[in-house]
């Protein structure tokens, strides 16, 4: 095959405009598929999840997958398999969905049967009729890094092609998932503030002091119970009490 700029050496022009097309059309349905209602969190991982089988053409399943402070945590799965192999990668804390996710880099498995890496999670992936992965890493920022894991149901069914879109649709993920992080964020801290200022009413009508007193006693209570104020103003603002 010739060699031209901007294009692989195993690409041809035609090859190029066909996977360049692929990826816009990938970008054009994840765009869609990832606009969730206040950018929920849960909801854009089993978007992100559900659209890689419906836009990678040999992924039968697929799961996200998280890797935070040693932990392997999977995120959101379609099919039962991954469900299972991510159980036994926690168990086990080996598997091509760990290495993708700690190391930030691609994991291929053209052929289950001839894999060595993971004997016990090859047995258990073929014992599920999973006969290759592809595994993408998912990179939202230096305290959360993943993967998109893609599993098929037949031997050497993920092309380099397929592997270019699914790097091209991790990143967009990636993107999407943060903003839902972001968003999470933004409520929690206006929900915090909203029952903090409940709580505060509640004293200061209980006893009778400023919305500065009141908060000290908050503060106060926080330290000496070792408890966010967040937390203690809920208990608070639920029960009456500070205990």
């Amino acid at each position: 095959m010739t060699t031209q700029a901007g294009l692989g050496p195993t690409e041809e022009p035609e090859d190029a405009m066909t996977l360049e097309l692929a990826s816009w059309s990938v970008l054009e349905q994840l765009g869609r598929a990832l606009r969730v209602p206040e950018a929920d969190l849960q909801a854009t991982l089993d978007a992100i999840a559900r659209t890689a089988v419906e836009t990678i053409g040999p992924a039968k399943y697929a799961g996200v997958n998280l890797y935070e402070q040693g932990r392997f945590v999977p995120q959101s799965v379609v099919g039962e398999p991954p469900l299972a192999l991510d159980v036994l990668q926690q168990q086990t804390g080996v598997g091509p969905c760990i290495d993708s996710s700690r190391d930030q880099a691609t994991v291929r498995v053209d052929d289950m049967t001839t894999e060595t890496r993971w004997p016990q999670y090859v047995a258990r992936a073929l014992a599920l009729g999973v006969a290759g992965m592809l595994c993408v890493p998912l990179y939202v920022d230096d305290q959360r890094l993943g993967s998109v894991s893609l599993y098929a149901t037949d031997r050497a069914a993920f092309s380099l092609a397929d592997e270019y879109v699914a790097r091209l649709f991790a990143a967009q993920a990636a993107m999407a998932l943060a903003e839902a992080h972001r968003a999470g964020q933004l409520r929690l801290a206006l929900s915090n503030r909203d029952v903090i200022g409940q709580a505060k009413g509640i004293l200061m009508e209980r006893h009778r002091i400023t919305a500065d007193e009141a908060f000290r006693m908050l503060s106060r209570h926080s330290q000496r119970a070792n408890r966010k104020l967040a937390d203690v103003a809920r208990t608070l603002a639920e029960t009456g009490s500070l205990d």
